[in-house]
């Protein structure tokens, strides 16, 4: 099972119109440590998240007063991002490739065990740490270490290598101002001997970065380098 001292804190969204269903998950999830609450319809659903923070959404694909598909559009919208278990009644392939390709994390077929719905959050958990671990958030820019990569709003920041790396460096050392030469150490390590004649490209690169990101986003320390805070 999935370290239950962090499982205290993990909030479930249960969005499902069948009150049987709907209970039974409820009562499950509370008595193997999770933090459950319920939305009966599609409105309610985005209103909770609007206001709470959840670690995941069950999501029953077949209810009424709003396509499931607009619900993850609105969620995009207002730029959350909750992993989601879709509950469906389809087991068809071609369902099941577009529930992925709208970004749901994961599905189960009715009728199901619960303790398969437990596996299946607890697998979700897992990945999600591991996600978090390799992701830096700075105000709302996320730095993807795993995958070299920016994204504002799930959109990507077009960067050249050597900008990346820049701000990899300067975000994994948050909150502490790097020198010049220490910034070029790690992005031009190839060219070390000359390390003296890349200054100016370096500050040549802040210049794009603040120009492609935000002009504050690297902030110059005089004396001192450069700092992301």
């Amino acid at each position: 099972m999935y370290n239950n001292f962090l499982l205290n804190f993990m909030k479930i969204l249960i969005i499902e119109d069948h009150p049987k269903i709907r209970e039974n998950i409820s009562k499950y999830l509370k008595i193997v440590w999770f933090v459950p609450e319920i939305a009966i319809n599609w409105l309610e659903a985005l209103d909770k998240v609007r206001l709470n923070h959840y670690d995941i959404i069950i999501l029953d694909i077949n209810m009424p007063i709003m396509n499931w598909k607009d619900f993850i559009i609105n969620l995009k919208k207002l730029n959350i991002s909750i992993p989601i278990i879709a509950l469906t009644s389809n087991s068809m392939l071609e369902d099941k490739v577009e529930i992925f390709n709208l970004g749901v994390d994961d599905y189960i077929t009715k009728p199901f065990e619960l303790k398969e719905l437990e596996i299946r959050i607890n697998a979700i958990l897992k990945r999600k740490d591991k996600e978090v671990n390799d992701k830096i958030t700075v105000w709302k820019f996320e730095i993807n270490l795993s995958k070299h990569k920016v994204f504002l709003s799930w959109k990507e920041i077009d960067l050249s290598n050597k900008e990346y790396l820049i701000i990899e460096f300067l975000s994994v050392n948050k909150w502490y101002p790097k020198s010049k030469n220490q910034i070029l150490e790690h992005v031009w390590w190839e060219q070390e001997e000359n390390l003296n004649l890349s200054s100016v490209t370096l500050e040549a690169h802040i210049s794009v970065i603040r120009k492609k990101i935000w002009k504050t986003f690297i902030k110059t320390i005089r004396w001192v380098g450069y700092i992301i805070e």
